[in-house]
């Protein structure tokens, strides 16, 4: 979004940084059959605070159940009377408890949360350990399916995944222009009862994240060297299931 002409000196766009648990929303984006939304929700306050209706643009739709440390969104207000950085106390008044706002500035009308974003870093994490704490954090980790994973081949595995690749068969391409991403590094390492698998990249699709962290699982599993090629390549892989969203958070976005 940008805003020129005399409107500029009639307006603030303002930067937000937040952080959410996303297990009882329908993701980020505003759907039209349901108003239990990260972006219907903040939209709505906004509108009520600033008397004006309100577009915040997120710097990535995280999906039903996907959580975020720190999410990053923008919208543009002619109300000029609220300090900028009063916006975080504001909106934590009126906000559930499960969605709180970090940080709010004011940034350059140009600024885009989404368009002017260079890097987006998920992390997903897989549930190692006694299974009778499951219950407790099941909404945040993925229960693994065994307890011991081979993480140096895991990580060998990854290494076909990191540059500019076609994910279109890693993940849900629907009305996207382009399937080619460019990954930029993913991190697996143990820590303590957690699997983590860091991914950073510079655009993300549907299910894309969840369909890396599937394939490197799948392809330990199978023990074989050029799984991840041949998921690329297109070809047809029986029992390939994806991993679920409650593992996955939306880490951090870098401009």
């Amino acid at each position: 979004m940008v805003v020129t002409g005399m409107l500029c000196r009639r307006c603030r766009n303002v930067k937000i940084v937040l952080s959410y648990d996303g297990s009882c929303y329908n993701g980020w984006q505003k759907q039209k059959n349901t108003e239990n939304t990260i972006q219907g929700i903040l939209e709505k306050n906004l509108s009520k605070i600033l008397g004006e209706k309100v577009k915040v643009i997120g710097s990535g739709r995280t999906d039903t159940g996907v959580h975020a440390f720190r999410q990053v969104a923008n919208f543009v207000t002619r109300n000029l009377s609220i300090p900028v950085d009063r916006f975080k106390v504001i909106l934590n008044g009126g906000l559930p408890k499960d969605i709180r706002v970090l940080s709010s500035e004011e940034v350059p009308l140009s600024f885009n949360s989404r368009f002017s974003a260079k890097f987006r870093k998920y992390v997903y994490f897989m549930f190692l350990g006694d299974e009778k704490f499951f219950p407790f954090v099941r909404n945040y980790a993925y229960l693994a399916l065994k307890k011991e994973y081979d993480i140096d081949f895991i990580r060998f595995l990854s290494k076909d995944f990191v540059g500019e690749h076609d994910f279109k068969f890693v993940s849900s391409p629907g009305s996207y222009k382009s399937t080619v991403r460019f990954v930029k590094s993913i991190k697996v390492f143990r820590l303590k009862d957690l699997l983590v698998f860091s991914i950073t990249a510079n655009g993300f699709m549907y299910k894309m994240a969840r369909g890396i962290v599937s394939v490197l699982i799948e392809g330990e599993k199978r023990k074989d060297p050029d799984f991840v090629k041949k998921v690329l390549s297109g070809c047809k892989i029986n029992g390939l299931s994806l991993v679920p969203p409650n593992g996955l958070y939306l880490h951090r976005v870098y401009y």
